[in-house]
Parts: C-alpha cells; sequence; structure tokens
C-alpha cells in the first residue's frame, strides 16, 4: 500500500510540475489533507461497524440468555408437575438440573445487562423468579408430605400459573426492549454509513487520481484476497484428503456425543453413510461410553488430564448389519466455542485378532513338530553317547557328541523362542515356592559344567549362607544358566566365572562375574533386547540367540527382583539378580538315608521316632514346612511323615511344593494328621501312601513302612506309551527298557485297544493324537479298580489345571529323557497290598 501511495504521489508531481511550486504544493497539500479526511472517515466506519457487531453479539447473547433463562423455569416446572402426577422422585430431575442452574444462568444475564431500564425490568424478572421458584417448592413439599390432593389444590390456586404469565410478560418485554435496541443502533449505523459514504464519494469525485489510486488499492486487496482464499481450499482441499484417504474411520463428536462427520473410510467400516449417521448417538457404531445419564464427556471418562493427553481404548464396534467386530479408538478433544468436541479415530483390529490367533497356532503347531523329533534326536543320541547301543569307537564316538551338543543348542533355541512367544502373550506361569538362591546357584553352576569344561572355563562359588527366597526354581536355574552360559562363553580359555550369593537389607542378591572383555558401551542400551548381540555380523566368535536375558530380565520382573550389570570395558562383566528375602531357612537334619518327620508337636515327633527306629529305621526332624523343604533339598530320605496342622504352612500346601521340587517329586510321603478326612479331600490329586490318624496306630504305622519298602522291590510294572511317532516311542522304550515293560499306541483307537487287553500299571500319553486329543483317554481310567497314574508327555505347552487329573505334566524337549525315566521310576511302583 505504501508503494502505491508513493507511486500516486509521483503521479500527481509529475503533472503538477509545469504550475508553479506555490500551486504544487498547495495541491499536495489538500491532497494530503483530503487523502487524511478519507482515512480518517473511513476509520470511524471501521470502528463504528466493529461496535455496532459487538452489539448485535451481546444483543442476542442477551436474548439467548433471556430465553434460556426462560426455559429453565419450564424444565423446572414440567419435573413440578411430573413428580406431582406420578409421585415418582425421577421425574425431579429435570426440576433439580434447572434449579441448580438458574442462579448461574441469572447472574450470566445481569452481567449482560446495562441499560438502566432494562435493569430495573431485570430486577422484576428477578422479583418474579424467586416467585415462581417458592410455588414450586411450595407445591412439591405439599406432593411429598401431603399427597397429591393438597399439590393439586395449590396448582389450582393458580399462583404458579399468575407467577409463570408474569414471567412470560416480563421475559417478553426484556426481548422486545432489546430487538427495538438493536433496530434503533442498526438504524443510527446505517445512517452513519450513508454519510461516511456520501463524504468519501464527493472526495474521490473532486480528485479522479484519488479514484485511480483507490481501484488500484481495491485491485491489490482482492488480488490478495483472492489468493488467500485460494490457499485457504488448498488447505481444505488438503485437510479433506487426508481426511478421506485415512485408512482408519475418523469420526467427530459434539458434547453430547452425537456424530457430526465420519470419513469414508469411516462409512465403508461401518456401513452407513454420512448423512444417515449425522446427529446420531455414538452408541449406534461404538461401546464407548457408560451407558446412563450424565454428560458425555464424563460418562466417556475423558476429563482433565485425559482432555490433553488423549486416550487409547479397545472396544466393541457395530456394523451397519448388526455384526459385531473388535476396534482400537483413539480419542482426542477439540476446543471450540460450542464446547469440546471429541475425535475418534476407529481402527478394525479383527485382521490382527487373526493373525494373533494364527500366530498362536503356528507356534503351537511349530511346538509339537519341532519338539517331537528333536525329543527323538536328543535322546536318541544321549542313549548312545551313553553306551546303550555298546562301545563306540572314538571318530563315531565324537561325532556323536557334535551331533548331541548341536541338538541340545537347537533345543534351547526353541525353548527361548517358545518362552519368548509365552512372555508376550502373558502365559508365563510361575510356581513359587520356598527356595534357597544359594542352593539355585550349585544347581545351576551343577547343570552347567559341562558347558564351561568344554569352554576351558571353571565356576567357583563363593563361601556365604543361605539366602531364602520364594521363587519357581526351574524358572530361576534357567536365568542363573544364561548367566552363567554367557559368562563362560565370554571368558577367556582358563579363565574362572565367580558366582556370589549374600543378603543385603531386604533383598538376596546373586552375582555372577567374568573377566572377559566386558560389554561394549553402545551395546549396552540394547542388551536387554531381543536378538540383541554384541557382535552380529555373521561370523561372529560367540553363539547364542540374543534371547537369554531378555527371558531371564522377565523371569526376574516376575519373582518382583530385577536383572541388571556393572561392567568395564577390557575388565569384564558383572550380573547381578536381586529377589525379595524370605526370611531365615530352617536347621537342616543330620545326614544318612532316613525319614524326615515334619511334626510341630515334640511328644508326638519322639512318639513317631521311637516307632520308626523300633522299625530300623534312622529318623530326623522339624517342625515346619520351611525346615521341611530345606531338609530335603539337603539331603537323601527314603520317606516323609507329614503333620497337616504345621505353624508356618499347612501340610497339603507343603506336599505340594515337596511334588514341585526335583528332591520331593518321588518322596514317599505318609500323611499324620487329627483330622485325616478333611485332609483326604483337600490332598484328594496328591500321591499320598497312606493317611494315618493321631493317635497314632504303630501296627498302622508298621504296615506304612513296610509298603515304603516294598516299593523298591516292586515287579516290572507296565507302562502304557501312546504317542504318535514312532521314533519317540523306541527311544522311550530303550531308556526305560531296564525298568519297566513299554509298549507303545500310536492312536486313541490302538490305546484303547490295549488298555481293553491288559490294564497298564502307568499310561505315557502324548496329547496330540491323529484321531483326537490324547486327554480323551482320562474319563475312561478310573473305572474298574484304582486309578491309572498318568504321566502327560507332550510337545505342547499343558494347561496348569491338567495337573490335578494326571500325576505330571511333562514337556518334549524341556523334560529331559533322564527326568521322564525318573517320574515313571517314581510313578510305575506298585504297592503289592494295602497299607
Amino acid at each position: 500500500m505504501f508503494l502505491l501511495k508513493s507511486g500516486a504521489v509521483d503521479r500527481l508531481t509529475r503533472a503538477l510540475r509545469h504550475r508553479p511550486a506555490f500551486a504544487a504544493a498547495s495541491a499536495l497539500l489538500l491532497v494530503a489533507l483530503l487523502l487524511g479526511l478519507s482515512a480518517w472517515e473511513i476509520h470511524r466506519e471501521f470502528r463504528a461497524a466493529a461496535e455496532v457487531r459487538a452489539e448485535v453479539v451481546k444483543s442476542y447473547e442477551t436474548r439467548s440468555q433471556i430465553q434460556r433463562v426462560f426455559s429453565l423455569l419450564q424444565d423446572a416446572e414440567t419435573g413440578q408437575r411430573g413428580y406431582i402426577i406420578t409421585g415418582d422422585p425421577r421425574f425431579l430431575q429435570p426440576y433439580e438440573g434447572a434449579t441448580r442452574d438458574l442462579e448461574r444462568q441469572m447472574e450470566i444475564l445481569r452481567a449482560l445487562i446495562v441499560d438502566p431500564e432494562q435493569l430495573q425490568r431485570m430486577r422484576e424478572l428477578e422479583t418474579l423468579v424467586e416467585a415462581k421458584r417458592r410455588t414450586l417448592v411450595a407445591a412439591i413439599d405439599a406432593r411429598r408430605l401431603q399427597g397429591r390432593d393438597a399439590a393439586d389444590a395449590l396448582v389450582a390456586a393458580g399462583q404458579g400459573k399468575a407467577a409463570m404469565d408474569a414471567i412470560r410478560l416480563a421475559v417478553d418485554r426484556l426481548v422486545v426492549h432489546e430487538a427495538r435496541s438493536l433496530s434503533r443502533l442498526s438504524a443510527a449505523a446505517e445512517q452513519r454509513t450513508a454519510r461516511t459514504w456520501l463524504l468519501i464519494n464527493l472526495l474521490f469525485a473532486a480528485f479522479s487520481f484519488a479514484l485511480v489510486a483507490s481501484v488500484a488499492l481495491t485491485w491489490r486487496y482482492l488480488k490478495t484476497r483472492n489468493g488467500l482464499l485460494r490457499e485457504m481450499r488448498a488447505v481444505a482441499a488438503r485437510q479433506e484428503a487426508v481426511f478421506d484417504s485415512a485408512m482408519d474411520a475418523i469420526l467427530t463428536l459434539n458434547p453430547s456425543g452425537s456424530i457430526e462427520s465420519i470419513n469414508k473410510a469411516g462409512e465403508r467400516m461401518f456401513g452407513w453413510t454420512a448423512s444417515e449417521l449425522a446427529r446420531r448417538d455414538v452408541g449406534l457404531l461404538l461401546d464407548l461410553a457408560e451407558p446412563g445419564e450424565g454428560a458425555f464427556l464424563k460418562r466417556l471418562g475423558l476429563t482433565g488430564r485425559g482432555l490433553a493427553d488423549g486416550d487409547l481404548r479397545e472396544v466393541k464396534a457395530r456394523r451397519s448389519d448388526g455384526r459385531s467386530f473388535p476396534a482400537d479408538v483413539a480419542l482426542g478433544a477439540m476446543r471450540l466455542p460450542s464446547g469440546i468436541h471429541v475425535v475418534a479415530v476407529v481402527r478394525d483390529i479383527s485382521e490382527r485378532r487373526r493373525v494373533e490367533q494364527m500366530k498362536a497356532e503356528f507356534v503351537s503347531t511349530v511346538s509339537h513338530e519341532l519338539r517331537t523329533p528333536l525329543t527323538s534326536i536328543a535322546g536318541s543320541l544321549g542313549l548312545l553317547a551313553g553306551g546303550a547301543a555298546g562301545a563306540l569307537p572314538e571318530k563315531a564316538a565324537r561325532l556323536i557328541g557334535i551331533a548331541q551338543s548341536n541338538s541340545q543348542r537347537l533345543v534351547r533355541l526353541i525353548n527361548d523362542i517358545l518362552d519368548v512367544e509365552k512372555l508376550e502373550a502373558g502365559k508365563l506361569e510361575m510356581n513359587l515356592q520356598p527356595l534357597d538362591l544359594r542352593a539355585v546357584a550349585a544347581r545351576s553352576i551343577e547343570g552347567a559344567r559341562g558347558f564351561a569344561e568344554a569352554l576351558g572355563v571353571e565356576f567357583r562359588l563363593s563361601e556365604g549362607v543361605e539366602a531364602p527366597i520364594r521363587g519357581d526354581a526351574d524358572r530361576l536355574i534357567q536365568v542363573v544358566t544364561n548367566l552363567l552360559s554367557n559368562a563362560a562363553k565370554f571368558s577367556p580359555k582358563g579363565g574362572e566365572v565367580t558366582v556370589g550369593v549374600h543378603s543385603e537389607a531386604r533383598i538376596a542378591r546373586l552375582s555372577v562375574a567374568d573377566k572377559g572383555p566386558g560389554i561394549p558401551e553402545a551395546f549396552r542400551s540394547r542388551i536387554f533386547s531381543k536378538f540383541a548381540q554384541a557382535d552380529s555380523s555373521d561370523t561372529r566368535a560367540k553363539g547364542g540367540t540374543g534371547l537369554g536375558l531378555v527371558i531371564a530380565r522377565e523371569i526376574a520382573e516376575r519373582h518382583g527382583g530385577r536383572l541388571w550389570f556393572e561392567s568395564t570395558e577390557g575388565e569384564g562383566a558383572t550380573f547381578h539378580l536381586d529377589l525379595p528375602l524370605a526370611g531365615e531357612a530352617a536347621r537342616a537334619p543330620g545326614d544318612g538315608p532316613r525319614v524326615l518327620v515334619v511334626e510341630d508337636d515334640a511328644d508326638a515327633a519322639a512318639t513317631l521316632r521311637a516307632m520308626l527306629e523300633a522299625e530300623g529305621v534312622a529318623v530326623d526332624w522339624v517342625e515346619t514346612a520351611e525346615g521341611a523343604l530345606s531338609a530335603v533339598e539337603a539331603h537323601s530320605y527314603v520317606a516323609a511323615l507329614v503333620d497337616l496342622g504345621l505353624p508356618d504352612r499347612d501340610g497339603i500346601s507343603l506336599i505340594r511344593s515337596l511334588r514341585a521340587t526335583t528332591e520331593g517329586r518321588g518322596l514317599p510321603l505318609v500323611v499324620v494328621s487329627g483330622d485325616v478326612a478333611r485332609g483326604r479331600r483337600r490332598g484328594k490329586a496328591l500321591e499320598v501312601m497312606d493317611w494315618l490318624d493321631k493317635p497314632i496306630d504303630a501296627q498302622r504305622l508298621r504296615a506304612a513302612v513296610a509298603a515304603i519298602r516294598r516299593r523298591t522291590h516292586a515287579d516290572r510294572p507296565l507302562i502304557l506309551h501312546v504317542d504318535d511317532d514312532r521314533d519317540i516311542l523306541d527311544v522311550t522304550r530303550a531308556a526305560l527298557a531296564e525298568t519297566a515293560e513299554v509298549v507303545g499306541a500310536q492312536s486313541l483307537a490302538e490305546a484303547r485297544e490295549r488298555i481293553g487287553a491288559r490294564r497298564p500299571d502307568l499310561i505315557i500319553l502324548d496329547v496330540g493324537l491323529p484321531d483326537g486329543s490324547g486327554l480323551d483317554l482320562l474319563p475312561g481310567l478310573g473305572g474298574g479298580g484304582e486309578e491309572v497314574p498318568v504321566i502327560v508327555y507332550s510337545a505342547q505347552e499343558a494347561d496348569q489345571q491338567l495337573a490335578a487329573q494326571v500325576e505330571a505334566v511333562l514337556t518334549k524337549s524341556r523334560t529331559s529323557l533322564t527326568d521322564l525315566v525318573r517320574t515313571v521310576r517314581r510313578l510305575s511302583a506298585r504297592d503289592e497290598e494295602a497299607g
């Protein structure tokens, strides 16, 4: 604009340069004066127009507020009438809501009115409103306290109607006055506008060059305006394209929860058009807000901080044909003058659910199809390496050893992958029992010693005291074994890995330290990530999947602890496993083969000791369940007598804990209790040799001891192994050749035929069979006499609830053939006669 004015001045100067300087100066001064007057008048017009607009808006707001107050009074009167007619307090809800909001709306109205005449009418309206409220309250109180007739009488008296009519007249006067004031203001504005334009036209008519300048300015304004409009249309087109091309449904909802707009993807997803959904409640499509009364945002739960941060939730969505589907909904808030609106971005996750199901089925299939042949391979190689086929030539033995080592490595890989899958699905279950972390360390070292020796590395467990914790022994051994194998892999040949266990404040800490190269600084942030390798090249020197530490950290956290490390490059690394302490362990009894008596009563324990020693049995005595677990872990017993009433936990729980440990899994147990009947009901699924009532019957105790001795001299039992894999059958038969007679069945039909021909003493059962689930055999095994013990030995991860129906649940590749043989030996021995 400044350039245009300068050009106009230049043109005027050139036009007047043949005149005298005085005339040119006068003309310029006159032009400047007239332009200034024009600008001042235009400014006045714009300011006046803004004032008029403000007054129009205020007048509209005032009339709207007057109508809002009147509507609240009508709502209150409607609620009062409904309550008087029905007596139902629910009809008072509109009344109560209106009366609560009335005073606030009156305050807003008072703030809007400034005209003295209107203020007087406002005071009259306030008086009438107060009178109306008193009549409403009186009628409601009469209905509540005296009944409908009394309330009807008050209503019939006409006070309420007269008050409402007076209010209506007062409201009409206020509205009419506002309308008239607005009309006068508009008329004055129009007159002022007419005068302004007349003055401007006269000024521009006097000076034609000013008109040219005005046209130039107008042209430039229009050009800018058109450019801005084009830009705005482009922005709107881009936004609309993004809105309609989005793959997810996008809905905008008004403050009441009604649908204002929906994009093309939403139309396709739900099967409705945008016009069909306009102003419809969002509940037609999504179960988004809690049902009931109240503001939509409150029912939605999107208040306070949630408005700023948004929300993501999974809900059930519905299509136009009534079919439902799962959906993820991202909610966000838009603050508009009309209130807080909600943007909902909806994603159909049906395909994701289907893929997750396919993934679960794939993992299950891979679990079975890989674990089953690997079990055969690992078992066969183990038998060959152990001399089951006779002495092998040195070269063949070396090749067998290589194959066995690599099959075990593949087993670990598969187990790691399946463990990660279970972690992600939240299905990794923990069987927490009292443990000594130092014992866990010792067992882990023993299990990993062969791996370390192959690398030329030695493990050393530092001296220390017991560190009692509660944990899953198998899972904690998995964690420590992983730390040990990592430390061995990265230790120099001839190096030493130090393992220490000690207590600090409220935690038990197990530390594994090596003298290797340490953890590179760049790798430390990723060390607990899946498939992370410090050296991820194809030619890396150290093997591994990169899953071990991920699983180990998750197991530690599931125990309420943590796994962390300290490292200095070039000086080695130390991994720490911190777990909550669980109290001090009980003292261990003496050494030697003997019977363990778990009894908190000293006199009863002395009686049992005397009876057992008379039968030639040595006795160790502990008073608590924790002491029993520590004793069984530290010593070898031929049996244990367990009281059900112990000071730290009940005997049934102790038996379950014993059965979950390696040392106590095959331990013969006799229950000694003052309430045997209740104990039998609770421990029906447990393997207990006998249940003895207090006081102890010496003859019954001798019979129980005799039964324990007979278990080790029983005849070879018949074992039915049901599995569709012929290799598994052959390997298992070879492993159990010295323990039992093993017959195989590769289908349900064949298994039932063999059971019908000769009832087995024990069944090893695979779940996945070609003609159905192996679990279908279970219901028919309890009839015709004593129940047949069952070991579920399957590649599929069995449900923990299955443990109550069978004697043991073992997983192929996770359970070694040695463990299977040990379990069979424990369960296959049959008593020659009833105790």
